[in-house]
């Protein structure tokens, strides 16, 4: 009988214990789309900020980032994105995270039909099955965007990354469609693809239009190639030099070009993408000290930065709450009755 009730024991014991230890993290979740454009069924990952679900505040709406490359980048893009957006640290907004799994991913992101032929078979073309980034970015834009607009609740702000193929997909995205993406990052971007016909775009660009938009920002990552793989193609360190220079000289883009020593094509990305978010959302940061002694700069740190994106941005609800608990805590009763009034003001009660 003793041992039956050891055995009992444990039985219980394990269900309370292990029970609670298989509860599971979700990191987002697994959407298909039918895409008339290719012909294909399309897998998308998609990761929600920590707030999206929650019940004490107003829905709210988010940006959404476009990651290229889903199934290598998702899983660090999605915690590095939460990261950075924490309170009241935070150096960006939460952001909706799409990432867009591969097919055929050469097809998909090369602008133009390869002619490179094999050098150990002249007989065998390389990259076939390239050419094919005109009806991915329709895709994108006409399949991809409007399902995700009408799945979940985004603001009208868009920011596309991509890495290697993918940051050549982006900036020949940026050069042909400015328009599709307030924001675009391209980390070790092949832009020797083709003898360099992004580059000649790009001038191509610059003799028609004069000038970049000045509320689009670009971002590129260049990878310390040369010096990590001596054996390297130079052609993708001269190309993104080349670019570089052209973009530099022209001056009215929100550009930046961050070289990286000691990484190589295959890990840059992550740090890349790292900076990358923080120099396009460069002054979202708000000191919650200062709010203590002015608390109207919060509004006027707002303004500035909304002017800066090209699209309105608020405070959220829950920051605003970060914000009270302080005031309240240590007691800055003026600060806080102004933070209500706030809070009341952008997000007033349902009755």
């Amino acid at each position: 009988m003793n041992n039956w009730f050891k055995i009992l024991y444990l039985l219980v014991f394990s269900f309370f214990t292990f029970g609670k230890a298989q509860e599971k993290i979700t990191v987002g979740e697994k959407q298909t789309l039918f895409s008339k454009v290719l012909n294909e069924n399309r897998e998308i990952w998609v990761h929600l900020p920590k707030t999206y679900n929650d019940t004490a505040i107003n829905p709210a709406k988010y940006p959404v980032i476009y990651l290229l490359d889903g199934e290598t980048n998702f899983e660090y893009y999605a915690g590095l994105s939460d990261f950075i957006a924490r309170t009241p640290y935070a150096d960006i907004p939460e952001c909706i995270v799409v990432g867009i799994k591969n097919t055929e991913r050469t097809r998909d992101l090369t602008p133009t039909k390869s002619q490179k032929k094999n050098p150990v078979n002249p007989a065998v073309t390389l990259f076939a099955d390239s050419g094919g980034s005109e009806s991915f970015v329709k895709f994108l834009q006409e399949e991809l965007k409007p399902f995700i607009s009408k799945n979940y609740r985004i603001q009208d702000y868009s920011v596309l990354v991509g890495h290697s193929f993918g940051g050549l997909f982006a900036i020949n995205t940026f050069l042909t469609h400015p328009e599709y993406f307030n924001a675009y990052v391209a980390n070790d971007p092949s832009l020797w693809w083709d003898n360099e016909v992004t580059i000649s775009r790009t001038k191509d660009y610059l003799e028609k239009n004069k000038k970049f938009s000045a509320d689009k920002f670009l971002y590129v990552s260049q990878a310390d190639n040369e010096e990590q793989q001596k054996n390297w193609n130079s052609d993708m360190t001269q190309a993104i030099e080349k670019f570089k220079e052209i973009i530099e000289k022209n001056g009215t883009l929100n550009y930046k070009h961050h070289f990286f020593a000691g990484e190589t094509h295959g890990t840059v990305s992550y740090p890349g993408n790292y900076e990358a978010l923080k120099f396009i959302f460069k002054g979202f940061r708000t000191d919650i000290k200062q709010l203590a002694k002015n608390p109207g700069l919060l509004e006027e740190d707002y303004k500035k930065f909304s002017v800066k994106m090209g699209s309105e941005f608020h405070p959220s609800e829950f920051y605003l709450n970060v914000v009270l608990k302080f005031m309240k805590s240590n007691d800055f009763k003026e600060s806080e009755t102004y933070f209500m009034n706030l809070k009341n003001k952008l997000y007033p009660k349902v009755k």
